[in-house]
């Protein structure tokens, strides 16, 4: 029996220690910039230690890296970066100053005693709310910063988005058709070799306007060859730019129209009242969606009358946590927005 027991707690011990690093191990999303505050700049990154320490990261990004070696374009990354930003050996994410962000892999990962869980680099991911938005243009530069010795080993910086927190991302292409990436080739087996600069500018797909959550990435990622060998390049991302253009609101004198006036109390506990304007009788669909765009509840159908209407929502049925939600409003492929916070 008391063998029975020391296992037991054994057992739980080495299933919680699971569960801890399993959840360590889990790469974070960013919490989103609302394009309702403006454009979006991120001209600098510094390595001092004292300004971004490790485990720190830009406005609205985060670093990833992963456990694999010369990480290829499908290998996804499975953890944060928490190393710091002023490394000059080893498999890194550097601080370039007005220069902006570097990364480098080399044979090795950071050593244990420098950092928690090193892993070879990797990709930034930028996460945007474009509610109200459309025409989202990016614009950024990437680079080739330098070697430090002879080199044959080709990586790239690919820039790809999704909706959403989760799933695959995907590519942009440029007027030629081909993926939008930094795929500079004239450092090949050419060293010394001058930093090398290219400037892009994108944009998003429509399917990326009016929504809670877009994240878009650079990945820094290896391309395989048989040959290859010597130093691998360091290339950066600097001067990321976004702006839009704001959605018109609907009118009310247009079909179809309707306008959210009130959602009280705000913040709220238990329940909230939905107030809206219609032109005429029609049915709506109502969303509540978190921060990541996860749609949390849904009531289908709902049957307003044309001019006022109240809607009573009993929040206690979704089991919301406290926090930052939406409420969205939907009808004949229109929709609109507004933000709610929940205090329990």
């Amino acid at each position: 029996m008391r063998i029975l027991t020391i296992n037991t707690y054994l057992f739980i011990f080495i299933f919680l220690t699971f569960i801890v690093n399993q959840l360590d191990s889990q790469p974070t999303s960013p919490i989103p910039y609302d394009l309702a505050n403006g454009t979006y700049r991120l001209l600098s990154w510094d390595s001092t230690a004292t300004i971004n320490p490790d485990g720190t990261y830009p406005p609205n990004m985060i670093f990833h890296q992963t456990v694999k070696q010369d990480p290829q374009l499908n290998d996804e990354m499975e953890t944060d970066w928490k190393c710091p930003y002023n490394l000059d050996s080893r498999s890194r994410i550097e601080g370039l100053g007005d220069d902006g962000i570097g990364f480098i892999n080399t044979g090795k990962t950071q050593d244990d005693s420098v950092c928690f869980n090193p892993g070879y680099v990797g990709e930034a991911v930028l996460a945007l709310r474009t509610i109200n938005y459309k025409n989202i243009n990016i614009s950024w530069i990437a680079g080739l910063v330098g070697l430090s010795g002879i080199s044959n080993r080709q990586y790239c910086i690919r820039f790809q988005y999704r909706l959403g927190n989760s799933g695959n991302f995907y590519d942009l292409s440029d007027s030629v058709c081909k993926p939008v990436e930094y795929n500079y080739s004239g450092y090949l087996n050419n060293y010394p070799h001058p930093p090398h600069e290219q400037s892009f500018s994108v944009i998003l797909p429509q399917e990326a306007e009016d929504r809670i959550l877009v994240q878009v990435r650079w990945k820094y990622y290896y391309i395989p060859s048989d040959s290859a060998s010597g130093t691998r390049p360091k290339l950066k991302i600097d001067d990321i730019d976004v702006k839009a253009d704001i959605i018109n609101s609907v009118q009310m004198n247009e079909p179809n129209g309707f306008k959210i006036c009130t959602l009280s109390p705000n913040p709220a506990c238990s329940k909230i009242e939905l107030r809206f304007l219609a032109t005429f009788e029609n049915y709506f669909d109502i969303e509540i969606i978190d921060v990541f765009g996860c749609v949390i509840t849904k009531l289908i159908n709902y049957k307003s009358m044309e001019g006022n209407n109240i809607v009573g929502l009993d929040l206690s049925l979704f089991n919301l946590n406290s926090g930052i939600y939406f409420l969205k409003l939907i009808s004949n492929g229109t929709s609109e927005y507004m933000k709610f916070i929940v205090i329990n």
